[in-house]
C-alpha cells in the first residue's frame, strides 16, 4: 500500500486508477483522504494525535483515519463533511485510553516521574520519599484515573454534576484532552469532593506535582500551556486533628508501661518511647541497637541507641537531616530493661539476633510498621478509656466485640509536643511554642502550632489585666 499527496480536484480524482490500495491525501485540502482501489474510491478523513507510551512514557504521533463516504458523493460535500466532523473526531481520538489527556498526564507522571526529584522547592535537589511517591500515585490512580472498585468514589468522580448554575458537567476530567485543559476543569473537580475536603487538597496538590513535572521536561512534553492549571484553585479548610492525652492520663498509662513492661516488653516500651520523646513514628519503626558498620545498613535503618550520650542518633525522615534528640532517664531505663527481656525471656526471643529495637514478630528480619502494633493499641487504649467498644454478636460462651481508638500512635507525639511547651526546662522558666518546634524540628513555630500545639486555656486567663504596671505607677508616685 502506497501513500501519496497530491491536490484534490474533480478531474484529477477521477482519472486515478490502481491494481493495489493507494492512499491519496490532499495538498490542498486540510484532513481529506482518497482510498483508491482496484473496483472502488473511498473518502476518508484524517488527522494525527498524540500518544503517550504506557511502557516508556515517551510521546508519539499516530494516524486516525474515519470513513466518510464513497466517490459518488460530490468533492464540495465531502470538503463540507471534513470541516464539520474533523474537531470532534480529533477530540473523540484524543479521549482514547493513554492519549494525550489528562489521564495519559497522570499515568506519564506515575511511571516515570512521581519516584524522581521534588519538582517543588528551591535549592538543593532530594528525591520524593517512597510514601510521598506512594500516596501521590494512590490519590491520582484512586481519583483521577479511577482505577478503584469502590462505587462511592466512581460515582462522585463520574456522574453528572452541576456547578454554579444551570447545566450539568458529564466529562471526567481523565477524558479532557491536555490541548484544552483549564483551570475551570480542574475546580470543578476539586468541587466533586467537597465530601472528603482534605483528600480533595491532597489530590489537589498531586495534580499540581504533575503538571509542574511535565512543564520542567526537555522532552516529550506533553501539556503545552504556560501556566499551571492547578495554581490559585482555594483548598478546602482542613479541621487540623489536635487530640492530646491530659497530664493525669499520661502519668497513670506512663506509670503502667514503667511498672508493668513485664507484661509485653515491645510493644509497652515502643508506647512509651512515643510519649517520652515524641518523634516520628517512620523514625521510631527502623531504630537499631548499635551504629551499623557499613553505608547500606546505616540507609535501612532511621538510627541508633547513643546510651553514652543519652541520645538517639537519626536522619529525620522529613527534612532528611540529622538530629540527637535526648532520651529521658524514664527511657533509658525501658531500653535497657528490654534488651535484658529479649536475652532471658522466651517470648521475647525472636528479637535476639536482629539489629532492630522493635523488629517483627511474624518476621524478626523487619522492623515494625504501622500495622504490627494495631490490634494491641486497641486493647490497651480501651483499658485506660481512649478506645471505645460496641457489642457485635453474643453467645453463650463468648462475646464478640468491635472497637474503636480514640487516640492514636501519632496522637502521643501530639501529646508530647502540648506537654513539651507547657513544661519548664532546667532554669524553671517555660519553654513555650518557640522551643517546642526547635525541639521537633519544624520548619517554624506556625507548623507547630497548627498541627501539634494546644494552648492550655487557664494560662491564658487574667482576672486584673493592668493590676501589676498599676501599683508600679503608684510606688513611683509616692517616691
Amino acid at each position: 500500500m502506497t501513500d501519496t499527496n497530491i491536490n484534490f480536484n474533480k478531474r484529477k480524482l477521477e482519472s486515478l486508477k490502481s491494481t493495489k490500495p493507494t492512499w491519496y491525501y490532499a495538498k490542498n485540502f486540510e484532513g481529506l483522504a482518497l482510498l483508491v482501489g482496484k473496483k472502488k474510491k473511498t473518502y476518508y478523513a484524517h488527522w494525527a494525535i498524540p500518544v503517550v507510551n504506557k511502557i516508556t512514557g515517551n510521546l508519539t504521533y499516530v494516524g486516525k483515519r474515519k470513513k466518510l463516504g464513497g466517490f459518488h458523493i460530490p468533492l464540495d460535500e465531502i470538503k463540507a463533511l471534513v470541516r464539520r466532523k474533523l474537531d470532534d473526531l480529533k477530540k473523540v481520538s484524543l479521549t482514547a485510553d493513554g492519549s494525550l489527556t489528562m489521564g495519559g498526564l497522570c499515568s506519564a507522571f506515575i511511571k516515570n516521574g512521581s519516584a524522581g526529584y521534588r519538582v517543588k522547592v528551591k535549592g538543593a535537589k532530594i528525591k520524593y520519599k517512597k510514601k510521598t511517591t506512594f500516596n501521590n500515585n494512590l490519590l491520582l490512580s484512586t481519583y483521577v484515573l479511577l482505577k478503584t472498585k469502590k462505587p462511592e468514589i466512581i460515582s462522585m468522580i463520574s456522574d453528572p454534576f452541576k456547578y454554579n448554575g444551570a447545566g450539568y458537567v458529564k466529562e471526567l476530567l481523565k477524558d479532557i484532552p491536555l490541548n484544552r485543559i483549564c483551570k475551570r476543569d480542574i475546580e470543578i473537580f476539586h468541587t466533586r469532593m467537597e465530601q472528603m475536603p482534605t483528600t480533595a487538597n491532597r489530590v489537589l496538590a498531586a495534580l499540581s506535582v504533575a503538571f509542574e513535572w511535565d512543564m520542567k521536561r526537555s522532552v516529550d512534553r506533553l501539556y503545552k500551556g504556560d501556566s499551571n492549571p492547578c495554581l490559585r484553585i482555594s483548598k478546602y479548610q482542613e479541621s487540623k486533628d489536635k487530640k492530646h492525652l491530659v497530664l493525669n492520663k499520661v502519668v497513670e498509662v506512663r506509670n503502667y508501661c514503667l511498672n508493668e513492661q513485664w507484661r509485653d516488653p515491645h510493644f509497652l516500651t515502643f508506647y512509651a518511647l512515643c510519649l517520652e520523646i515524641g518523634e516520628r513514628l517512620e523514625d521510631l519503626f527502623r531504630l537499631v541497637w548499635h551504629k551499623p558498620r557499613s553505608t547500606k545498613e546505616i540507609e535501612s535503618c532511621s538510627g541508633w541507641l547513643d546510651l553514652e550520650n543519652k541520645t538517639i542518633h537519626l536522619t529525620d525522615s522529613k527534612d532528611r537531616k540529622e538530629a540527637d534528640p535526648p532520651l529521658t532517664d524514664e527511657a533509658i531505663q525501658m531500653l535497657q530493661q528490654l534488651q535484658k527481656y529479649n536475652s532471658e525471656r522466651k517470648e521475647c526471643a525472636f528479637a535476639l539476633g536482629t539489629p532492630w529495637i522493635f523488629p517483627r514478630a511474624t518476621d524478626p528480619s523487619m522492623p515494625i510498621n504501622n500495622n504490627s502494633y494495631r490490634v494491641k493499641l486497641k486493647y490497651f487504649n480501651y483499658k485506660f478509656g481512649l478506645a471505645t467498644r460496641e457489642l457485635v454478636r453474643s453467645k453463650k460462651t463468648r462475646k464478640l466485640y468491635k472497637y474503636k481508638n480514640e487516640y492514636t500512635f501519632k496522637h502521643l507525639r501530639k501529646t508530647f509536643v502540648t506537654h513539651y511547651a507547657r513544661g519548664k526546662d532546667a532554669e524553671g522558666k517555660e519553654r513555650g511554642l518557640v522551643v517546642a518546634s526547635l525541639r521537633m524540628r519544624h520548619s517554624s513555630p506556625k507548623v507547630t502550632k497548627d498541627h501539634y500545639f494546644t494552648e492550655d486555656q487557664e494560662q491564658l486567663r487574667t482576672a486584673h489585666m493592668y493590676e501589676t504596671n498599676v501599683v508600679e505607677i503608684k510606688k513611683k508616685e509616692q517616691k
